[in-house]
């Protein structure tokens, strides 16, 4: 007789040996040889024995199952428990808002292994009763399926209340819905509609609510980092705007400026640290200019060459304003500033510095600054047309400008010609 656990590695199954030639089967060797339960003779197997034998066997069958059950429940704990960790560790790595709310649902549909519509939502904070009558008291920040804000059903508004109320999640009525504990006011839930009994167990339930407290913490401190950087940004666009406005040029020129380099930084594959730090770090590019003579800023035809001169020391100017800064962002709004009228071959100022030396972010902002200048009216000339601005700076390739970011910036035209219609009022090309 064939081991059967070895064979069908099948340690459930209860097994008795009933035989009538014990000495061709000895008890002792068979117990020892082979995978069974019990052994008896066939003059011992009454009805009552075997009735008993069948009972204790089966009694046995459920008690192994219930090891099972409990063994397998523990690896799921410990498999959920680790992509909880895991994905707890996901959020704490995203850089900006819209990101980490995109992945904080794509995290909570990972937990639960299924793919329903549903959404992640804010409740409304200072909302007008305008915004907070369309949404129902919810701004949808995220979502999967087809789901809008718009189509929040009557029962999806009642669970969310309910849930923001009690500040807890709940499960009812097909409807699952998250609640992140938060500090602030603006509380923020995921819903997740259509779901069955059937779609997701309890361990999955106590591991999504375990993964809601951690991330409501981790959410709290990102708002609060959000916060200030959005503040150093502001902050950053005012003082551009103020240096700008002395030279009569509009704020949307700083607003233009630092879409038109984040987008750049994306086309050409920076990270997105490095494309929201030079988005911020933009607007600086020409705080130098605050000590340039109102006569030479603002003279309406070419410059002397002695005006030159004193023009080109707004580089300088800025870079020692905000050399000595430990904060990223004045860190680049320095480097910007002291070299984005550096050239690509070498000829432009203030270090003649050449090709890489010239930080890629100097090297973007060149780029954005030409084609916003001469795309727009200034106080010494009128806007120049489309077709011009790109034979400009097809013919400065690897001159002027670094022949990568041209054609980053000209591969993708369209896009930056949007920036431009939506950020440009009378001065429109």
């Amino acid at each position: 007789m064939p081991n059967g656990y070895e064979k069908q590695k099948n340690k459930f199954s209860r097994i008795v040996l009933r035989t009538g030639q014990p000495g061709q089967a000895p008890e002792e060797d068979v117990i020892m040889e082979y995978d069974i339960n019990d052994y008896k003779q066939k003059t011992e197997l009454d009805r009552k024995k075997l009735f008993t034998t069948v009972v204790t066997a089966l009694r046995a069958y459920r008690d192994l199952l219930a090891v099972e059950d409990s063994r397998q429940y523990e690896r799921k704990f410990r498999h959920g428990l680790e992509q909880v960790i895991e994905a707890t560790s996901d959020m704490l790595k995203r850089k900006d808002l819209q990101t980490f709310f995109d992945g904080l649902l794509q995290q909570v549909m990972s937990i639960l292994h299924i793919d329903n519509d549903g959404g992640l939502v804010n409740v409304s904070v200072g909302a007008g009763a305008g915004t907070k009558l369309k949404n129902q008291g919810y701004d949808l920040i995220a979502k999967v399926g087809d789901t809008e804000q718009s189509e929040l059903t009557p029962q999806v508004i009642q669970l969310l209340n309910t849930a923001s109320k009690i500040k807890e999640s709940i499960f009812e009525d097909n409807i699952y819905v998250a609640y992140f504990p938060s500090t602030t006011e603006k509380s923020s839930l995921l819903y997740l509609t259509g779901i069955s009994l059937e779609d997701i167990h309890e361990i999955d339930i106590q591991m999504l609510n375990m993964f809601c407290r951690s991330v409501g913490i981790a959410f709290d401190n990102f708002l609060l980092n959000q916060d200030i950087i959005n503040t150093q940004e502001e902050l950053l666009v005012r003082l551009g705007n103020a240096v700008e406005s002395r030279s009569k040029e509009s704020g949307n020129h700083i607003k233009r400026m630092s879409d038109y380099c984040y987008l750049l930084g994306q086309k050409l594959n920076l990270s997105e640290f490095d494309c929201i730090t030079l988005k911020q770090a933009t607007p600086m590019h020409d705080v130098g200019k605050i000590a340039t003579p109102d006569s030479i800023l603002l003279k309406p035809g070419k410059l002397e060459s002695d005006e030159f001169t004193i023009m080109k020391l707004h580089t300088q100017i800025g870079y020692d304003i905000l050399k000595d800064s430990e904060l990223p962002i004045l860190q680049a709004a320095a480097i910007i500033s002291q070299q984005h009228h550096e050239k690509y071959d070498g000829t432009g100022y203030p270090n003649n510095f050449k090709g890489e030396e010239i930080h890629i972010y100097a090297r973007i902002v060149a780029v954005a600054d030409v084609f916003d200048a001469l795309a727009h009216k200034r106080c010494y000339k009128e806007p120049w047309p489309l077709d011009s601005i790109i034979t400009l700076l097809e013919e400065e390739k690897g001159k002027h400008f670094d022949p990568m970011v041209v054609d980053a910036f000209l591969q993708n035209l369209d896009e930056f010609l949007a920036i431009n219609e939506r950020l440009t009022g009378e001065d429109q090309l």
